[in-house]
């Protein structure tokens, strides 16, 4: 994200918010912001969470840095009363008598530690008087970055993207969370989900409308990982779960029905059972969300799920 000009990564910003927050983020021309760079009203689709979502106007701010390693306990962003943010506050205040808000939410491409992120937004609803205040920093924006692979590919930083450490007992985890919660998956999917026949990639591609960017993303984030699968399943001291996984694949051929207004195209159905998965099974698997991208883009790969004929 260094690599992006402060109005790229204010474009970044916006892309994300009307994922997470709604469609209806508004984007400003450039120059002077008004101390706001992006302006939501209503009720956030998925912030900070599906199931208690914020409501009401929303102030968001991107706060870019071309520095490397910058961190948000850097004295000039958060710490002294010259800083950044310090000076975010004295604007935002300002504007609160005529442009009334009610959540605050600002993205840095800085790093933040746990620490310091509970000391800003500590800092942030003492100096705006408001409960709802955020920051979001690098580590949490390759999350979505993760979480919405488009965007990433949007703004070409898919290439950029750290591998994942991919390991058997996680692994065991994923496998074990989709054979138990396989019934609710399955509600959530599609009639995309049929055969096990093996088709060529670009003809399963046309038929379930999946792009070539997301099979792109597909081969640069996940296909590396599904050899190290593939042998997982294949061990024999692992037959448990590779029955595990065959009743999986199984019940979701069998039992998924689609809305097709909902999923138009396989991606939007991969990633909303990505999602669904993970935020049902947030104990187990909030620190798994790429682990479980890759699993379905496995199935997805070896043609156990998807449309082939």
């Amino acid at each position: 994200m260094f690599l992006l000009m402060r109005a790229e990564f204010g474009s970044l910003v916006i892309r994300i918010c009307k994922e997470v927050l709604g469609i209806g983020c508004k984007s400003f021309s450039a120059g002077r912001d008004g101390a706001k760079d992006s302006w939501f009203t209503g009720t956030a689709q998925k912030f900070p969470s599906t199931s208690k979502p914020w409501n009401g106007t929303f102030n968001v701010q991107a706060k870019h840095t071309k520095v490397l390693n910058s961190s948000c306990s850097d004295n000039d962003f958060s710490v002294n009363q010259t800083s950044v943010l310090a000076k975010e506050i004295k604007r935002l205040n300002e504007i609160q008598p005529t442009s009334p808000f009610q959540n605050y939410i600002v993205f840095t491409n800085r790093k933040l530690s746990g620490t310091t992120h509970a000391t800003i937004v500590d800092m942030l609803q003492k100096g705006l008087s408001i409960q709802n205040t955020e920051i979001v920093g690098r580590e949490d924006l390759d999350g979505y970055l993760n979480q919405y692979p488009q965007i990433a590919y949007d703004f070409g930083l898919h290439l950029f993207m750290y591998p994942l450490r991919f390991n058997e007992k996680e692994l065991r985890d994923v496998i074990i969370v989709f054979s138990q919660q396989v019934s609710n998956i399955a509600n959530e999917a599609s009639d995309f989900i049929t055969t096990f026949d093996i088709v060529d990639k670009e003809t399963k591609n046309q038929l379930n409308k999946l792009s070539k960017d997301y099979f792109e993303f597909i081969k640069s984030h996940s296909l590396q990982y599904f050899e190290q699968i593939d042998l997982f399943l294949k061990d024999p001291k692992n037959t448990n779960y590779m029955q595990m996984y065959s009743r999986t694949v199984s019940d979701l051929q069998a039992k998924i029905l689609l809305d097709r207004d909902k999923f138009h195209d396989f991606m939007n159905l991969m990633e909303h059972l990505i999602d669904f998965t993970v935020q049902n099974n947030e104990q187990l698997l909030n620190e798994l969300r790429d682990k479980v991208r890759v699993f379905i883009h496995f199935m997805y790969f070896n043609c156990d799920i998807g449309k082939t004929k």
